[in-house]
């Protein structure tokens, strides 16, 4: 029997160390979390800049890979009402930096992800990154259970509730950090988005850093009768993309035409140009417009999107004359992101093999330039004011990657954008 004096004590201990001990008990019944979970709880996902992504009622702002109707809103939830048929359901915009809040359910042994920052084609878990969505409750941590950056970084606690309930996901990507909580408990802390990553197998590695730095917001159908409601955002990207952009490139390449040397082919959905040189034109001319592209180059690859540009009749090889946002990561005088021969853009920031966001906007005398998001040039310039977009494919051995390469026709009362 204790003493009264050990009894005091005993309370005294019990009485100071009673709130890390409740919220321990608190938490759901997977492995405690680490003190970094009970002590950073997710921010509130309500207030300014905060909207639905999901309307529950339709599928307004979304489209889908798979069959139309594999996903459907039912009782203010988006559900895989067709499992199997559906693949990946993904936003109609894009987003770099962010918050995303969303609750989710899953029946036994089910499985499905968030895709973040995917292309339009391919495998958004790969072509972006992928928050893994997998009734994983009580299994050992892993990169593939419930929590993890699907085949690059494990959670650092195993937090998912059992199949049948819901469960809550905040997630906050912003640059290169990423920050996660499942069921109120931190699962990432300011994890890099950085060379890890692999796709299916470690032999065959991909980079998390060398994939997509802008993209759409998908959910996988991957065969089981998923459940998501509550979807909310809060956009934080320097530069939010629009929904409404035109898709330029096709599947059998209409509305572009040839010149001079290079190869040209659409392989998976992304336009692949090799060998140049020589050039790949609209049909179409533009003057007023925004353009964005995701773009990769190969080893000491030399690109380049010309815009309000004209072909050189007496040489199809030669260069356009217009204007000529660069691509090049080598050229000190004019590499990623400058203006060819006119602005030299703020820094290099891109490097061969990694995929970059640039963006395009000339309005007026008014040429803008972005990469990642980061002002790249701002200038006036009056020598062209309309004409052809034309990709290039500068030299043999050359090769240049696009993919979601959109365009935005401005009205002449835009408004400018930002300098900063």
């Amino acid at each position: 029997m204790m003493s009264t004096r050990s009894i005091s004590v005993f309370v005294s201990i019990l009485v100071a160390s009673s709130v890390p001990f409740m919220s321990t008990l608190a938490q759901s019944d997977a492995t405690p979390a680490t003190s970094a979970g009970i002590h950073s709880p997710p921010p509130v996902s309500g207030g300014p800049g905060w909207v639905d992504l999901f309307n529950g009622k339709d599928l307004s702002g979304w489209t889908t890979w798979g069959e139309p109707d594999a996903w459907a809103a039912v009782d203010g939830e988006l559900r895989v009402v067709k499992p199997g048929k559906g693949w990946w359901l993904r936003t109609t915009k894009m987003y770099r930096d962010f918050e995303l809040s969303l609750e989710f359910l899953l029946p036994p042994n089910g499985n499905s992800g968030v895709g973040l920052r995917g292309s339009s084609n391919g495998d958004p878990a790969f072509t972006g990154f992928e928050v893994q969505v997998f009734d994983s409750h009580g299994k050992p941590i892993s990169d593939g259970v419930c929590g993890a950056v699907y085949n690059a970084i494990p959670p650092s606690v195993q937090a998912c509730k059992p199949a049948g309930e819901w469960n809550t996901y905040h997630i906050s990507l912003n640059g290169d950090t990423l920050n996660v909580w499942l069921n109120g408990i931190k699962v990432h802390d300011n994890e890099k988005i950085d060379g890890r990553g692999y796709i299916h197998t470690r032999d065959n590695p991909s980079p998390l850093n060398a994939r997509m730095p802008i993209g759409y917001i998908s959910l996988q159908d991957h065969g089981d009768a998923v459940r998501y409601r509550n979807l909310r955002i809060r956009d934080l990207s320097p530069d939010p993309d629009r929904d409404g952009y035109v898709q330029l490139l096709t599947p059998d390449m209409s509305g572009w035409v040839k010149r001079g040397s290079g190869t040209w082919a659409m392989q998976d959905g992304t336009l692949v140009g090799s060998d140049g040189p020589g050039h790949l034109f609209t049909l179409e001319r533009y003057s007023d417009f925004e353009l964005r592209a995701l773009v990769r180059v190969g080893e000491r690859g030399n690109s380049g999107i010309y815009f309000r540009a004209e072909p050189r009749t007496e040489d199809p090889n030669s260069w356009p004359r217009g204007y000529e946002a660069q691509i090049d990561n080598h050229d000190a005088k004019n590499y990623t992101g400058s203006l060819y021969n006119r602005q030299l853009g703020s820094r290099l920031v891109t490097r061969d093999g990694a995929w970059f966001d640039y963006r395009v906007r000339a309005h007026g005398n008014h040429i803008q330039t972005w990469i990642n998001g980061i002002l790249m040039t701002d200038s006036q310039q009056t020598d062209f004011a309309d004409g052809y977009i034309a990709l290039q494919a500068h030299h043999p051995g050359s090769r240049i990657e696009f993919r979601d390469l959109r365009l935005w026709r401005l009205a002449e009362e835009e408004p400018a954008a930002p300098r900063e």
